[in-house]
């Protein structure tokens, strides 16, 4: 029979085991935000502006500041290469995240921070109601972060995910994960994996999904994942199982707003190591960043 005391130092162990996992998703999707922005400023090649022959949606602006700053991409450590002095007109096509993508009267194309637009003034002589961030602005998006829960076999998980587009319609994406749970013989599950994935968008081959809430997607991986196994009834018995895995999975991203997106995901997952080959179900469900 436990103790108060022996009770006591159970939960507080298990809350601060808790708190530590926590802690250690929070601290890797803080680095891979901070890598991702590095990279997306860093490899300009792959900056790929909207395409505004078949906009219809513009917003034509005043300049009424002394002067307005274009700059290649969407982001302060993108060079300026071009100033819209005082007086003149810029079309507001789009834009992603606070950052608008402007052209001027020579159909010059660049990006503006959304405070240096709140001295425009449209053609009424009010100001003008700017683009709002849309489901293209996603797609069009070099670099993400999230976080997911779900469940493998037994063992629920919990994921943090940061990824960058290579292609319009394909992208890499990074991850780690805790598996934790309770099998059916009451063994304590408890573990971790990590893994790099290829993801394709199919349907971004087409031109109108920009004007759809949802984004299908094939996704293909690999990793390693370590897994220990306590069992109750064998007190001291602890088996830690180390495998690679590789898996295949489909889903979908639905865009609710702003700049996040909800994302369900199936796996069939395939390991090869301490348990032998095996293959498992995975399931999961979050959120999605995009910047």
């Amino acid at each position: 029979m436990l103790t108060h005391m022996a009770m006591f130092k159970i939960i507080l162990n298990r809350i601060t085991t808790g708190f530590l996992h926590a802690s250690a998703i929070f601290t890797l999707l803080l680095s891979l935000q901070v890598s991702a922005l590095n990279l997306t400023m860093g490899l300009d090649k792959f900056q790929s502006n909207p395409d505004i022959k078949d906009s219809h949606s513009s917003v034509q602006l005043k300049v009424i500041d002394s002067y307005l700053e274009l700059h290649s991409g969407p982001g302060r450590g993108y060079p300026i290469f071009h100033v819209i002095e005082q007086g003149q007109s810029v079309k507001v096509h789009t834009r992603r995240t606070n950052w608008f993508f402007v052209s001027d009267r020579r159909d010059r194309q660049g990006w503006v921070k959304q405070e240096a637009l709140a001295r425009t003034l449209a053609s009424t002589g009010l100001p003008a109601a700017l683009p709002d961030v849309e489901h293209g602005d996603f797609l069009a998006q070099q670099a993400r972060i999230g976080f997911a829960i779900g469940k493998q076999q037994q063992a629920n998980t919990t994921t943090a995910m940061a990824g960058f587009r290579v292609l319009s319609w394909a992208e890499v994406e990074l991850e780690y994960g805790e598996n934790f749970g309770t099998t059916f013989d009451n063994a304590v599950l408890d573990g971790s994996s990590y893994g790099a994935s290829f993801i394709i968008e199919p349907f971004q081959l087409v031109d109108f999904v920009a004007k759809w809430p949802i984004t299908p997607f094939i996704s293909k991986g690999i990793g390693k994942q370590t897994l220990l196994k306590k069992t109750k009834s064998e007190v001291g018995l602890t088996n830690i199982f180390k495998n690679d895995y590789e898996f295949t999975g489909v889903g979908i991203n639905y865009y609710i707003g702003f700049n996040f997106v909800v994302r369900g995901e199936y796996r069939k997952i395939f390991l090869n190591g301490d348990r032998g080959n095996l293959s498992e179900d995975a399931f999961r469900v979050g959120f999605s960043s995009f910047f």
